[in-house]
């Protein structure tokens, strides 16, 4: 099973947008790396208020780690990298400073 580990400010994004995240992110993964729909997982992991501070306040930055194939080709990470980037900025109106992505070679601990 392939997967996702999203690590969010508690409340940011809103919960209701956690679902057109996870339906993006699940498509990305089909589109891109050959997932099954039905065999993508995404974690939740949110950081409790007044434990996240970026510069000196509150952060409101998101973390999305993947797994890829180690070997990964360096153009198709940055497709993949952008995607889910653009992805993140869209639903939530974040900017490029507040989502970090990461595509790991080898398998994420889920």
């Amino acid at each position: 099973m392939e997967g996702y580990v999203c690590i969010v400010q508690e409340n940011q994004p809103p919960a209701r947008l956690q679902a057109e995240l996870a339906e993006g992110l699940t498509r990305i993964g089909c589109e891109l790396l050959g997932d099954p729909p039905e065999g993508v997982q995404i974690r939740w992991m949110k950081v409790s208020g007044g434990f996240g501070f970026t510069a000196g306040a509150p952060s409101r930055a998101s973390l999305v780690a993947r797994s890829v194939p180690a070997g990964y080709p360096d153009a198709e990470r940055e497709t993949f990298l952008t995607r889910v980037c653009d992805l993140w900025t869209e639903v939530t109106g974040c900017t490029t400073n507040d989502i970090v992505v990461t595509a790991i070679d080898g398998p994420l601990p889920l």
